[in-house]
C-alpha cells in the first residue's frame, strides 16, 4: 500500500493539533487534582465518636472518618438465608430468541461466499426486580439514614430454581464494613460522602492522589489520536476508490 505525501502531512497536522489539545486538557486535570489534593491535605483525620460528633456540630467541614460502617436494621427475604443491608430478588426466565446472522464461506470452486441465516439461542432473561434495603445505618457508632453513605456493591448470593425454565437470582450487600469515609461535616450531620472499604485514612488519601487519572486521560487520547489518524486513511481512500 502505497503512503502519498499529503496523507504524511494529514497524519503530522492530526498528530500535532491532537497533542496540544492534549496538553491543554491536561494543564486543567492537573489544575483541578491540585484542588483536589489541596482538600484532602487540608482535611480532619478522625478516628473517635466524639471528634466526629463535634465536628459535624461544629461544621468542621472535610474530613476522613475510620471506622466501622453498619446496619441497623438488616433485610431479608424469607427463602434466603442471612441478613443483609440490601437485597434484591430477579425473577427470571430461560427463553428461546433468534437472530440474523450473515455467515461467510468457500465454495467447492474457492470463491468466498456470504449466506444469510436463522441463529437461535437461549438466555435467562429477567421478568420482574425487586428490593429491600435497610433505612438505619451507623458510623463509628454515630446513626444516620441509609441513604446518607454508599454501601460496597452487592454481590450474588443465591440462586434459587422456583419451575420449569425459571429462577430467582438474588444479590445483596453485607451488614457491616470497615474503613474510611471522607465527608464534610456540617448542619450536624454528613455531607457528599464517599466509603472506601478496608483502607485506613493514610491508605486512603495515598489512593486518591495517585494521579491515575492523568496516566488514564493520556492512554485513551492516544488510542483516540491513533483512531483519527486510522479514520482519515480510510475515508481518504474511499473517497479515491
Amino acid at each position: 500500500m502505497e503512503i502519498k505525501k499529503r496523507e504524511v502531512i494529514a497524519s503530522v497536522v492530526i498528530i500535532s493539533f491532537m497533542l496540544i489539545l492534549g496538553f491543554t486538557i491536561n494543564e486543567k486535570i492537573q489544575l483541578n487534582l491540585l484542588e483536589s489534593y489541596q482538600i484532602y491535605d487540608t482535611a480532619a483525620q478522625i478516628d473517635s465518636k466524639e471528634l466526629f460528633e463535634y465536628g459535624m456540630k461544629t461544621n468542621l467541614g472535610y474530613a476522613f472518618v475510620y471506622g466501622n460502617l453498619e446496619t441497623l436494621d438488616p433485610v431479608s427475604y424469607s427463602e434466603v438465608f442471612g441478613e443483609y443491608s440490601y437485597i434484591k430478588k430477579e425473577e427470571q426466565e430461560y427463553r428461546e430468541h433468534s437472530r440474523t446472522v450473515t455467515k461467510t464461506y468457500t465454495d467447492s470452486e474457492g470463491r468466498t461466499q456470504t449466506k444469510v441465516e436463522i441463529e437461535y439461542y437461549w438466555t435467562w432473561d429477567t421478568m420482574r426486580t425487586e428490593s429491600k434495603s435497610s433505612t438505619k445505618i451507623s458510623f463509628l457508632g454515630v446513626e444516620f439514614a441509609y441513604e446518607k453513605i454508599p454501601f460496597p456493591s452487592s454481590h450474588q448470593i443465591e440462586i434459587i430454581d422456583t419451575g420449569y425454565h425459571k429462577r430467582n437470582v438474588y444479590y445483596a450487600t453485607d451488614t457491616s464494613f470497615q474503613g474510611t469515609l471522607f465527608t464534610s461535616l456540617k448542619e450536624n450531620t454528613i455531607n457528599d460522602t464517599k466509603f472506601y472499604q478496608n483502607r485506613t485514612i493514610v491508605e486512603t488519601i495515598e489512593h486518591l492522589e495517585t494521579g491515575s487519572e492523568i496516566v488514564a486521560f493520556w492512554i485513551l487520547w492516544i488510542f483516540l489520536t491513533i483512531g483519527f489518524v486510522i479514520g482519515f486513511y480510510y475515508l481518504e481512500n474511499r473517497w479515491l476508490d
